[in-house]
């Protein structure tokens, strides 16, 4: 205890005892004794506020020393979570650099020389030459020969063309497969461990994309052509008229610039090298790859592989709300179209709105079309048809 409350702690005991204090000579004062309880009064109030003073201190101290730990703790973890990054940026592989001449250089050992001729000429001194010599390029798409190339340039199926490999190697081809109306064809050599091009995934392709088109611009000469693209559609349907005969290239894309003639059956790459599409000059379009994929692995299993269509054409369900804009449904393809040898002839009209093929429901000519590509013939299947305001519901024989 301090000496200070030892002193006023005795002075306040005999002044309870006494009733009062002494004087000088050992008499108590009355006064004395007043003024020692005004003292003892003051001093324990001070000492009360010094108290109190302490403790505000003290919990001051208390809130800086928690936010202290508290910070420190948020600056261990985020040097923790800083060295995790670092470590696992480190251990990262670090993506290749784009190099288009290795892309160029790599793809060009797929890409071949298609032409109906059988020998090597001055196709490189004919004007046109890829129109009037039937000249144009291939994409090899397996080893064992599988080549895909353009109907304008290799026939329809049981024709017959020659393919030229860039070792200069010549090869007559078989056409197994083509479709006029999107102008892709594709033909059988008789070789083995060709270098062939990964097929990439085309649905995956959007608006403002880059593309690269690699062709073989003159058949046997090998005069590799190069040509950047963006493209600009998607998917659309296209529609022609030839010689008075109407036709449609279904699920085709558009590109920034035309297709000239030398790019024909030029492969149609993305930047990993893989090919998404085939070009075609005489679409004036891409082809996407897409499409083919199904029908080829259906070709290596059986080269007489004939694919089910139903010739019916026309636009998708993104088309319907521009020529219908009152059309109620939220599916379906509009029938523009039917060819007079189509199994729904008599059947589908001008006009119908197909919706489902047995359960699957419509929105585009591609699912149509995929969705045969898994059938037999001889199948039956299913349509749901709007025409007019009524729901027809036919069945159909493959």
């Amino acid at each position: 205890m301090h000496y200070i409350d030892v002193y006023f702690k005795n002075q306040y005991i005999l002044t309870k005892k006494y009733g009062k204090s002494m004087n000088k000579s050992g008499i108590f004062c009355q006064t004395k004794i007043d003024d020692l309880r005004k003292g003892i009064a003051m001093y324990y109030e001070v000492k009360k506020d010094h108290s109190i003073w302490m403790a505000l201190i003290l919990i001051l101290l208390l809130i800086i020393i928690v936010i202290l730990i508290g910070v420190g703790r948020k600056v261990e973890h985020y040097n923790m979570v800083q060295s995790e990054e670092i470590e696992l940026t480190a251990t990262l592989p670090a993506e290749p650099e784009f190099n288009l001449q290795d892309l160029v250089k790599n793809a060009s050992y797929s890409v071949v020389g298609v032409s109906k001729w059988n020998e090597k000429n001055t196709s490189v001194f004919v004007e046109n030459s890829e129109e009037k010599l039937g000249i144009g390029s291939g994409i090899i798409l397996a080893s064992n020969g599988f080549i895909l190339s353009n109907f304008e340039t290799t026939g329809g199926k049981g024709e017959s063309c020659y393919i030229t490999l860039k070792n200069g190697t010549i090869y007559p081809a078989a056409v197994l497969w083509a479709d006029s109306d999107r102008d892709i064809s594709i033909v059988k050599i008789a070789a083995e461990n060709l270098l062939y091009l990964t097929m990439g995934d085309s649905n995956q392709i959007q608006i403002g994309d880059k593309l690269y088109v690699l062709s073989n611009a003159t058949g046997y000469d090998f005069n590799t052509n190069l040509e950047e693209v963006f493209i600009s559609k998607e998917s659309t349907t296209l529609k022609f008229f030839e010689e008075g005969i109407t036709f449609y290239a279904e699920n085709v894309m558009k590109s920034s610039l035309k297709i000239q003639s030398q790019s024909n059956g030029g492969a149609v790459l993305n930047k990993d090298g893989e090919v998404v599409g085939i070009a075609s000059s005489k679409i004036n379009a891409i082809i996407p790859i897409q499409n083919i994929k199904t029908i080829l692995e259906k070709l290596k299993e059986d080269e007489d592989y004939q694919m089910l269509d139903l010739r019916v054409y026309g636009f998708d369900y993104e088309v319907i709300k521009y020529l219908l804009p009152d059309y109620p449904l939220t599916m379906g393809i509009y029938v523009d179209n039917v060819k007079e040898n189509s199994r729904v002839s008599g059947k589908v009209f001008q006009g119908d709105i197909i919706t489902k093929i047995d359960e699957e429901e419509l929105y585009s000519f591609q699912e149509l079309n995929e969705y045969l590509l898994q059938k037999n013939e001889k199948e039956k299947i299913t349509l749901t048809v709007i025409r007019g305001t009524k729901e027809v519901v036919l069945v159909v024989e493959l």
